[in-house]
């Protein structure tokens, strides 16, 4: 076992735990997507997303290259990790050296790119971890997010944008918050995005396929072999990406 599944007992091991004469805690934790397809889109070998800059590795990005519509298994998702972190990081590499400000150059101007929780206080404190909590409420319980129906998945929704709409209205961090703090909301800022992608892909997905089950569309259907991707913050999209015969093939 220890051949086959090496890295399986790393944690036992660091916490000193024999598994096959100690026992140990077990908890069931819900993954959502993270070890399905979900995630970045990528748009070239060097694992580049569309921000120029930008590149994902690891459960970060789809892992759809090597295990299709459905999750890897423990060897597979390790093998991407590590290929695609190599691929990735020596492609940020190379932009960042690109990028770099020539000897009696002028330095570059940087901007921020987000808004909530990179701005002034404008508005009431939230509570970051209350944030996060809220949004796990939504995407925790297996009656909404292991088999998804469209009224539950439009009650999350409309719980979810009202959350994001309170952020984006000037939703500040109490006073006095150090740099980790502001790194924390920012996180359980991304988790609310994460969350409004995702449900809304969910819904413009009305068949069951891989990872995503619907209960009222329990057949995969096949005018439905295709990406759906998402994006946008206060008005999310969803959009439909052909997929060219040879990756069916692949896949």
């Amino acid at each position: 076992m220890r051949a086959a599944q090496p890295n399986f007992f790393l944690s036992f091991d660091r916490l000193g735990i024999d598994p096959f004469t100690r026992l140990f805690p077990v908890a069931l934790r819900l993954e959502g997507t993270v070890r399905g397809t979900g995630g970045l889109d990528l748009v070239d070998a060097d694992c580049a997303t569309t921000v120029p800059g930008l590149y994902a590795a690891g459960d970060v990005a789809t892992r759809e290259l090597i295990c299709g519509g459905f999750t890897g298994g423990g060897s597979h998702n390790a093998a991407w990790a590590l290929s695609s972190g190599f691929w990735a990081g020596a492609a940020a590499a190379g932009f960042a050296r690109a990028a770099r400000p020539r000897a009696g150059g002028a330095g570059r101007v940087l901007h921020r790119a987000g808004g909530i929780f990179l701005q002034g206080p404008t508005g009431p404190a939230v509570d970051s971890r209350a944030l996060v909590r809220a949004v796990q409420a939504e995407m925790f319980p297996t009656e909404r997010n292991w088999v998804r129906e469209a009224g539950a998945l439009q009650d999350s929704l409309e719980r979810l944008d009202a959350l994001w709409t309170r952020l984006r209205a000037g939703g500040a961090l109490p006073a006095g918050q150090d740099a980790d703090a502001v790194l924390r909301a920012r996180e359980a800022a991304a988790l609310l995005a994460n969350a409004r992608w995702m449900y809304r892909s969910a819904l413009a997905r009305t068949e069951t396929r891989g990872m995503h089950r619907r209960a009222e569309h329990p057949a995969s259907d096949p005018a439905q072999r295709h990406r759906v991707l998402s994006g946008g913050l206060d008005a999310v999209w969803t959009g439909r990406q052909a997929v060219k015969q040879a990756e069916l093939e692949a896949a």
